[in-house]
């Protein structure tokens, strides 16, 4: 059996508070003037992110895609898994 001790439900009121109490917050940040970043940072911010990864930013030869990382001397991808010729 559950144990409901502490438990609170809430009123169909406290659920309209609740929304008018959000969205005041929600008006609150917009009142704040933060922008929304633009294409550029969105961008930066992905090559920043691939290269954490470790990604080089060449293409795997078998599937084509960009997330070929060092593996020794060679390069290894991390989506199929092959390699630029070394064993």
């Amino acid at each position: 059996m559950l144990a409901t001790d502490g438990a609170t439900a809430l009123k169909p009121q406290d659920v309209g508070n609740l929304a008018h109490e959000v969205a005041e917050v929600a008006h609150d940040l917009d009142k704040l003037g933060w922008s929304q970043p633009s294409e550029a940072d969105l961008i930066a911010e992905k090559r920043a992110e691939a290269r954490m990864k470790g990604y080089v930013g060449e293409a795997c030869p078998e599937c084509a895609n960009f997330t070929l990382v060092r593996n020794g001397t060679c390069l290894k991808c991390d989506t199929c898994g092959s390699t630029t010729g070394c064993s």
